[in-house]
């Protein structure tokens, strides 16, 4: 069983702002601590992609720090451009390698490189089992989501997750604007730095999806409503000819990072056919999570909508929400081995404890109980003689067993006095890099010791040598073997020697 901070951080980067929400997991559910947010300095992005890596990172890690916002759990908005966006209709023959097809079918974008890419991909529909033939998958460039990563990292935070920024919003919207709506056709409309995407769901999960960015900036009111009320517009004709049974029933929301006019419900409902509509900016989106009965004190506070959907992902459990993960395959595999070779440090910790408790313990309770004995045995009368005929003979017993007990660690001690198995585990433990696994340590004498594991590279293997050849507790290192696993993937397995050096005075 894992155990997980009860508090995470959401994090929001756009062209324009970066917003911190903090929520912590309470018995009616996530509520909001904290809320941060900033600016983005100049020079530090540029056309939706990272421009200065080190500016980004030092104002994030500003953030957290003036918001006091001190856990280091995030999940993160997918921050890259181009970002695709794809509903793929499975063919009856279901492929027999769905992620290969789903990846074959996104390589297809003109707006993607030709390179290395990350996707991921779910199935559709309230129930997941017969909505397998239609898939909702997001890409984006590996180099751009990893490069994210590495900013994140610079400025104290450890991401988890990785999301679009519209699936975000639709779960911190959910309950009010989305769970239980029948019969209604409930479309979300996001425009973020000149892109838009509309979203159109239908009996609480997603039906339609649609990514567009607009020929040319603009930020008169005017054009952005224009386009607004023909993409809407458009959405509204294709479902009025293929759901006739929910012409006219529309539910419309619309979250724009740009402050629109107070006027803006009213002149956007003479563009489009609509029975509600709610129209949101940064400054007022939060306002139909479920932080909105939070009250904030000062203007800055108000979290961003986006920040509190990406906490809540790591906060609640899996419902029929959408859920995607756009973390490299390859940070995933780096932060499992970490985390297990955390496991492995603590491991030798605790069974070295357990080590000294035993040599030293049983030799105290063995001279207590002694002393209790012969302290008991002076109060009994001449009349009690078979009472401590048999009293003593029970301790007698006590005694032997805990002798040994202490006779056998004793031995096994004496065998190992001359290496210092603290300071001989810390080494080890440093020395090991994030892409090297150990799997065991076996020694027969205390002055060998072999270590066995796996590790991502050759590389990381020799750097682990390196490494360990300058550990103090250990005089020479050799690589014994080495060898890949099966697979193109495949780890690589090692076997590394070394020769074990002794405390000062032993020897």
């Amino acid at each position: 069983m894992r155990f997980v901070e009860k508090t995470v951080a959401g994090i929001d980067i756009t062209q324009e702002r970066i917003s911190i929400a903090l929520l912590k997991q309470g018995k009616n559910g996530p509520t909001l601590i904290k809320s941060a947010s900033a600016a983005v300095p100049a020079g530090a992005i540029q056309n939706g992609n990272i421009a200065d890596a080190g500016l980004l990172a030092k104002t994030i890690r500003d953030l957290k720090v003036r918001g006091r916002i001190w856990t280091n759990r995030a999940a993160v908005s997918l921050f890259a451009r181009p970002v695709i966006s794809q509903m793929i209709e499975m063919p009856k023959q279901m492929p027999a390698n769905l992620t290969q097809f789903v990846r074959g079918e996104m390589k297809h974008c003109a707006a993607l490189p030709g390179g290395d890419i990350v996707l991921d991909y779910c199935s559709l529909g309230a129930n997941r089992r017969s909505a397998e033939k239609k898939v909702l998958a997001f890409s984006a460039e590996t180099g751009k989501v990893t490069e994210l990563l590495n900013v994140l990292n610079r400025a104290g935070f450890s991401a988890e997750l990785i999301e679009p920024a519209i699936l975000s919003y639709l779960r911190a919207i959910a309950d009010k604007k989305i769970t239980g709506r029948t019969g209604f056709n409930v479309l979300v409309a996001v425009l973020r730095e000149n892109t838009l995407t509309l979203c159109v769901l239908r009996n609480g999960t997603i039906d339609f999806i649609r990514t567009k960015e607009a020929k040319q900036k603009s930020t008169a009111c005017e054009e952005i409503f224009k386009w607004l009320g023909d993409e809407i517009t458009e959405i509204q004709k294709f479902y009025s000819v293929e759901f006739i049974e929910n012409t006219g029933k529309w539910d419309i929301t619309i979250f724009t990072d740009t402050v629109l006019p107070e006027n803006a419900d009213t002149v956007l409902k003479s563009k489009f056919q609509t029975g509600s509509l709610q129209v949101r900016s940064s400054n007022d989106a939060y306002l139909d999570t479920i932080v909105d009965n939070q009250k904030l004190s000062h203007k800055n506070e108000q979290p961003s909508a986006v920040a509190v959907g990406l906490a809540m992902h790591l906060l609640t459990q899996q419902h029929e929400d959408v859920r995607l993960n756009l973390m490299p395959p390859q940070i995933i595999q780096i932060k499992e081995i970490k985390r297990e070779a955390l496991i492995a440090a603590n491991i030798f910790a605790v069974l070295l404890l357990l080590i000294i408790i035993a040599v030293d313990v049983p030799s105290y309770f063995s001279e207590n109980i002694t002393r209790t004995a012969a302290a008991k045995t002076s109060l009994f009368s001449i009349e009690d003689t078979d009472f401590i005929i048999e009293k003593n003979q029970q301790l007698d017993q006590r005694l032997q067993s805990l002798s040994n007990r202490i006779a056998g660690i004793s031995h096994i001690s004496s065998l190992h006095n001359d290496v210092n198995w603290t300071e001989l585990f810390d080494s080890i433990r440093k020395a090991a890099p994030a892409s090297v696994r150990i799997n065991s340590l076996f020694s027969t004498d205390g002055s060998r010791m072999h270590i066995y594991g796996l590790a991502l590279s050759n590389d990381a293997v020799n750097t682990f040598v390196n490494s360990l050849e300058k550990a103090p507790q250990i005089t020479s290192v050799s690589l014994l073997e080495t060898s890949k696993q099966e697979g193109d993937k495949g780890y690589i397995r090692y076997q590394i020697g070394c020769r074990l050096a002794v405390k000062k005075g032993k020897g």
